[in-house]
C-alpha cells in the first residue's frame, strides 16, 4: 500500500514539473522573441477579438519617428476595414535588428499584412508566409526596391518635387543667388528632377544652377547667395555635417531630403535649413487602402505617388 502511494506521488510529481516546464518554455520563448527584437508595441483601433485583420507596421530605429506618424494614418482607416494595426519598431539606437528580422517577426505573429520602410533600393527580404502557406502581402514605402516582391510602392512623383524645390529656392534667395545640386551616386535617379528644378528657374535670371557631384575644402562660394540641395538621406546627413565643419561661418543655406531621426535633429540644430520628406499620415492611409485592395480584390496599384511635406528650421 506505501508502495503503491508513494508511486502515485511520484507520477503527480513528474506530471505537474512536465506541465510547469511547458509554460515555463511557452512564456521564455514569446518573452524571448519580444525582448530579442525589443519592439515599442503599439495597437490601433482595439486589440479585442473582434478584429478580423491584422496588419503590422515595420522598419528600423533610424526611421522610428516617420513610422510612428505613418502608423498614426493607419490607424484613422484601421475601424473602417475592422483590423488591429500594430507598430513594431526598435526601441532604441543600440538595437540593431535587421529589417529582415522585423518582417520575420511578422510571420510568428500569422498577420494579414505588412507595411513597412524600406531604407535601400539594393534591399533584399525573404518575405513570411502564413499557417496557411499565403504569401502575406507586402506595402513599401521609402526608397524603391524593384527586387522586392511588394504589392505596393508608395513613393515621390520627381517631377512635381522639382517644381516645389524651385518654389522652395526662389523663397531662400529673393535676390537672386547660386543653387547648387548635390548629384552623388546615392541620388542617381534624381536626374528627372534636376531636370524639373532646373526648368522651373530657367526664367529666374538671376539664379543660377549647377551640379555638383562633391563639396571640397577649397569649394568656393558666394556668401549669403548660395543654397545646396542634396536628393537623398544619405547625402543630406552627410553634407549638413560637412557644410557645418568645413564653412561654420560662411551663412549659405542647405535643402535635404530625409525623414529619419538624425535628419530631423540636424532641422532643429539648424545645419539643415528645410527639409522635404514624404507625408507619413498620408501613406499610412494609402497603404491601408492598397493593402485591403489587394486582400479583397486580388490586385493593387502597384506605385502610388506618396504627399510631400516640407518643414523649415526655426533656427
Amino acid at each position: 500500500m506505501k508502495k503503491r502511494t508513494a508511486r502515485l506521488i511520484k507520477w503527480i510529481f513528474l506530471i505537474t514539473s512536465l506541465i510547469a516546464a511547458l509554460a515555463f518554455f511557452s512564456i521564455f520563448s514569446t518573452s524571448f522573441i519580444l525582448t530579442k527584437s525589443k519592439v515599442q508595441p503599439e495597437l490601433a483601433y482595439n486589440d479585442s477579438d473582434t478584429c478580423l485583420y491584422h496588419v503590422i507596421v515595420t522598419g528600423t530605429y533610424e526611421n522610428q519617428s516617420f513610422l510612428k506618424e505613418l502608423f498614426d494614418g493607419a490607424n484613422l482607416l484601421a475601424k473602417s476595414y475592422n483590423a488591429l494595426v500594430e507598430l513594431h519598431v526598435p526601441e532604441s539606437q543600440a538595437d540593431r535588428a535587421s529589417l529582415q528580422e522585423l518582417i520575420t517577426y511578422a510571420s510568428f505573429l500569422n498577420v494579414d499584412g505588412i507595411i513597412a520602410y524600406i531604407d535601400s533600393p539594393d534591399q533584399v527580404l525573404r518575405l513570411p508566409h502564413r499557417n496557411d502557406e499565403s504569401e502575406i502581402p507586402l506595402i513599401t514605402t521609402g526608397q524603391f526596391a524593384p527586387n522586392l516582391n511588394q504589392v505596393s510602392f508608395i513613393g515621390v512623383n520627381n517631377w512635381e518635387l522639382g517644381k516645389r524645390l524651385a518654389t522652395e529656392s526662389r523663397h531662400f534667395l529673393p535676390h537672386g543667388g547660386n543653387i547648387y545640386i548635390i548629384s552623388s551616386k546615392s541620388a542617381a535617379k534624381s536626374s528627372n528632377l534636376i531636370t524639373s528644378l532646373q526648368q522651373a528657374l530657367q526664367a529666374q535670371r538671376n539664379i543660377t544652377t549647377t551640379v555638383i557631384e562633391d563639396i571640397s575644402p577649397n569649394f568656393n562660394f558666394p556668401e549669403n547667395k548660395s543654397i545646396f540641395i542634396t536628393l537623398s538621406e544619405d547625402d543630406t546627413i552627410h553634407y549638413a555635417q560637412l557644410l557645418a565643419e568645413l564653412f561654420p561661418q560662411k551663412k549659405c543655406k542647405l535643402i535635404g531630403s530625409g525623414g529619419n531621426e538624425v535628419c530631423q535633429t540636424y532641422l532643429q540644430k539648424g545645419w539643415i535649413d528645410e527639409l522635404f520628406s514624404l507625408d507619413p499620415e498620408k501613406i499610412g492611409e494609402k497603404a491601408m487602402r492598397e493593402l485591403f485592395e489587394y486582400r479583397n480584390h486580388g490586385s493593387a496599384n502597384s506605385y502610388i505617388t506618396a504627399d510631400v511635406k516640407l518643414s523649415r528650421s526655426s533656427q
